[in-house]
């Protein structure tokens, strides 16, 4: 994942830079995701460096217990599992509009971590996603698509 970020923040350079732009032009977000992306990525390999440290240690000291596949395949598992809401939420990004799909993340995040679906979850989402739209359409000033779905609501009215 940390080479996705430097490959994203790469391909994010690219994006042209208007003389119209403000102080943070089109590229400012995806650079940003990319900044978080390595961030996060560097905190794993830490924390997987520390987990193989343990285990070696606690295999060192009790050399006949050793872990099972499925230990071992249930981390993997839950990160496929985030993956896959990446991924519905990039393929219903241009239907739902970022405001919608941020706080459907949100939600999905959380429980699929184990947060109840309650009002209170439900109330994190669009809390959530009430601020990424006040920090870039507001304070940014990068205005963010509605969506196709928004579109036509607002077409009927």
């Amino acid at each position: 994942m940390l080479f996705a970020a430097v490959v994203y923040w790469f391909e994010a350079n690219k994006i042209p830079i208007s003389p119209l732009d403000g102080l943070v032009g089109a590229d400012g977000l995806p650079k940003s995701l990319a900044y978080v992306l390595a961030g996060l990525s560097l905190l794993l390999i830490v924390r997987g460096i520390n987990d193989t440290k343990i285990r070696l240690r606690s295999d060192l000291a009790d050399p006949d217990e050793t872990g099972s596949i499925s230990d071992w395949i249930k981390p993997h598992l839950r990160a496929a599992g985030m993956l896959a809401i990446g991924v519905v939420y990039l393929l219903l990004l241009p239907w739902l509009g970022y405001t919608i799909a941020i706080a459907a993340l949100l939600l999905a995040v959380s429980i699929y971590n184990g947060a109840k679906f309650n009002l209170h979850t439900i109330l994190v989402a669009v809390i959530g996603a009430a601020f990424c739209q006040l920090l870039f359409v507001q304070f940014l000033g990068i205005a963010l698509p509605n969506g196709e779905l928004i579109d036509q609501i607002i077409g009927h009215f």
